[in-house]
């Protein structure tokens, strides 16, 4: 009995205890249950934290813009190739997820990511040796473009995945490489503008990202019924600038095949509305393609950092001076050659040395004559006041131009020697912007306007334009009188017989300008280099001559040539092919007759009649006929009836039968869009130059509103298949003698102490 009792008392004891232990485990889980918390952690949004997906949605960055519509900087999707390795990854799900054949994946993905298979296999296999979730392939496997993503994809093998991001791109190439810019990846790795345009604009560029939450399990997949959160990005603006892309292409081009005949240092271009100030082209030489970002010589816009010693082109604004002061007359003569302005200082020289004796200054401007030029300031305006004029003229100034890395030239005038020279283009600097807005003067009847490349900033969503530029008037420094005066005087320059720029003379359209040939200070001593390349050649021209539409300067520096004299022949080519085709490209009426050049051949009213019939008729007349289709009536022909063509240029008939694509090779650009036009479809195109490749082969068949693609390039430059340039050259033949200023600008001797 008594045994039994104390029996009993170890499991009364035993029960109340384990009762206990049960009421206070129920207890507590009854406590967590009301609660949710657990030592003040609340298990519901701890739960959450573990739970809750929170996937950023990155925003796409603006697109830049040509006034046309052509998108110049775009953005495309690029894929980071990763393999998973966990097998615990693939647990609970229908599919494989991980890798599960090593040798198998390696052969198969080693001719999609330039790596070998056992490359391959080594980064697999020492990736689950070392119990890695993931491994990568290294840089083999990153920025894979769609279509290289989907041959991958297309292999059926398991564990292989993509992280899709999207990447800056230039369509183009080095197409306005240092007016566009270019982007770099921030600590987070998304885009930011580095350079150019993408710099200046990127806060309007740059998008706001988006975000998704949704609740996974602890694989990563989306709960079933889960809710889903999702705040969409707001994408960035577009920013349009005033560059056409038509005449930016003809800028580009001619400036290279320059760059590959000449091989100059430099070379600095820019193509101006100068009614309105904006910027229809702008390049450089060096460029370079913002898609590699590869050996780039030059990391500045030239055109707008490049302060130089302009030379004679700078002789159009002493002029202005002088006539807006009343100081000046034309007939006035002087004794050309040499000149001081007392015994204590040493001659100024003409270029030639010895001039061409008595002649009158309005002579003497079209021959860039620096006597005459020295005459003006030191006797006629006087330096104080023609220093008030540069500065009325905002050459002390930036331009204010909407685009990064703007530099200021100096006025080089402590001394009188400083002084004399800065009157014909020496010993101050400026960029060749200031030159340009300070000339669009004489285009407005003495206005000036100020240059900007920014058209408008557009909400990529809504299309609401953000922001908007206009044409700036920022001042009168001279009257309508004294503009027109400048003008006429810089025509003779071009037309008349003793003018240094007959070479600039257009085929179908009048023009006026100024010439420079500026002496290049010499680095290893206090004076200016030697030899007939160390020059930069130059020159600021306008047309038409009444009604201006452009405004071009072009400077090319040290180009390789036998002769100084032959120094004004780059930048001719550039000009007149710039020029021809772009007034032509905005359909200005020409207001030139034609003069020493072959007759043109008028394009006949040809629709309905017999392809054959035609084709030999213009065959025999010297023009290069291209028939779209196989029919044997004509449908269309371009240039359209009532045009007039020169011989070997391209006329394209169109049929009545399918569309089918000639052979491109060796096209220029325009050609190709006139083919566009002709067969009703629409043209892209990659690079400069001439036509290298074409997605739709020779005599391949394409449809209306179908895409014809051209990749351009300059390796066939050397080819005459530009009917402008080809004739512009027979035009200047045999005028070497044109011995510009070369030399005109030798230094002003030191001041006597």
């Amino acid at each position: 009995m008594r045994k039994l009792n104390q029996n009993s008392i170890v499991l009364i004891f035993v029960v109340t205890l384990f009762s206990a232990l049960f009421l206070l485990i129920v207890g507590r889980f009854m406590y967590i249950q009301v609660t949710g918390e657990v030592h003040s952690v609340d298990l519901v949004d701890y739960a959450d934290k573990f739970r809750d997906m929170d996937h950023n949605l990155s925003a796409e960055r603006g697109k830049i813009v040509d006034r046309t519509g052509m998108v110049l900087a775009d953005n495309k999707p690029t894929y980071r190739l990763y393999a998973v390795l966990d097998e615990d990854f693939s647990k609970n799900s229908p599919t494989t997820l991980h890798v599960e054949n090593f040798e198998k994946t390696a052969k198969k993905l080693a001719p999609h990511i330039n790596k070998t298979e056992e490359e391959i296999y080594d980064i697999l296999t020492n990736g689950a040796e070392n119990d890695r979730f993931q491994v990568e392939f290294g840089r083999e496997s990153t920025h894979l473009s769609e279509d290289e993503m989907q041959k991958i994809e297309s292999l059926d093998l398991t564990g292989l995945n993509f992280e899709r991001s999207m990447e800056r791109y230039y369509p183009n190439g080095s197409f306005a490489s240092h007016v566009i810019g270019f982007t770099d990846l921030n600590d987070e790795g998304d885009p930011v503008g580095a350079y150019g345009v993408e710099e200046e604009f990127d806060d309007s560029l740059q998008g706001i990202p988006g975000n998704v939450q949704y609740q996974r399990d602890k694989y990563g997949y989306k709960l079933r019924n889960a809710e889903e959160t999702v705040k969409p990005p707001d994408h960035g603006d577009d920013v349009y600038l005033t560059l056409d892309q038509k005449i930016q292409t003809f800028l580009e081009d001619a400036m290279t095949t320059v760059q590959n005949e000449y091989n100059p240092s430099r070379i600095m271009a820019a193509v101006m509305d100068p009614k309105t100030g904006e910027i229809l082209a702008m390049s450089n030489r060096p460029s370079f393609n913002p898609n590699t970002r590869e050996n780039i010589e030059n990391w500045y816009n030239d055109v707008i950092a490049y302060p130089f010693e302009p030379g004679s082109t700078l002789k159009m604004f002493t002029m202005a001076a002088a006539i807006e002061e009343g100081v000046y007359n034309g007939d006035e003569t002087y004794e050309s050659g040499r000149y001081r302005i007392n015994e204590n200082f040493r001659y100024v020289n003409d270029y030639n040395n010895r001039g061409w004796g008595t002649i009158t200054y309005d002579e003497g401007f079209r021959r860039s004559s620096n006597v005459a030029m020295v005459k003006l300031l030191w006797e006629k305006l006087g330096p104080d006041k023609y220093l008030e004029y540069l500065k009325e003229f905002n050459l002390d100034r930036k331009t204010g131009i909407d685009l990064t890395g703007e530099q200021l030239g100096e006025i080089s005038y402590r001394y009188p020697s400083d002084q004399l020279s800065t009157s014909f283009g020496q010993g101050s600097t400026f960029t060749p912007i200031q030159l340009m807005k300070a000339a669009t003067m004489f285009a407005n009847e003495g206005e000036m306007k100020k240059p900007y490349m920014i058209s408008s900033v557009i909400d990529s969503a809504s299309g609401k334009v953000l922001q908007e530029n206009t044409s700036e008037t920022v001042g009168q420094p001279i009257s309508a009188e004294t503009a027109n005066h400048v003008k006429k005087l810089m025509e003779d320059v071009v037309t008349e017989e003793d003018g240094t720029g007959k070479r600039f003379r257009l085929e179908n359209f009048t023009t006026f300008g100024k010439t420079g040939t500026a002496q290049i200070p010499d680095p290893d001593s206090a004076g200016y280099m030697n030899g007939a390349e160390n020059y930069i050649f130059s020159f600021l021209g306008m047309a038409p001559k009444e009604e201006p539409e452009l405004m071009m300067y072009i400077a090319v520096k040290q180009p390789e040539v036998n002769h100084y004299s032959e120094g004004g022949d780059p930048v001719s080519y550039i000009y007149r092919t710039v020029m021809e085709n772009s007034l032509h490209y905005l359909e200005v009426e020409p207001d030139r007759e034609q003069t020493n050049f072959a007759e043109p051949i008028l394009i006949e009213d040809v629709a309905g009649k017999n392809v054959k019939d035609v084709e030999k008729k213009l065959s025999d007349e010297g023009v290069n006929v291209v028939v779209i289709g196989n029919g044997d009536t004509i449908k269309s022909v371009s240039p359209s009836e009532g045009s007039e063509i020169l011989p070997n240029q391209k006329v394209i008939i169109k049929t009545e039968g399918k569309n089918t694509v000639p052979d491109l090779e060796g096209w220029t650009l325009r050609d190709v869009l006139r083919l566009g036009e002709v067969m009703s479809v629409d043209v892209d195109f990659v690079g400069t130059g001439f036509v290298t490749e074409q997605n739709i082969a020779p005599n391949g068949q394409i449809k209306e509103g179908g895409r014809l693609v051209v990749e351009l390039s300059n390796q066939d430059s050397n080819q005459e298949n530009d009917e402008d340039s080809e004739d512009s050259t027979q035009e200047n033949s045999g005028q070497t003698s044109d011995q510009e200023e070369s030399g005109e600008n030798s230094e002003v001797e030191t001041e006597q102490e």
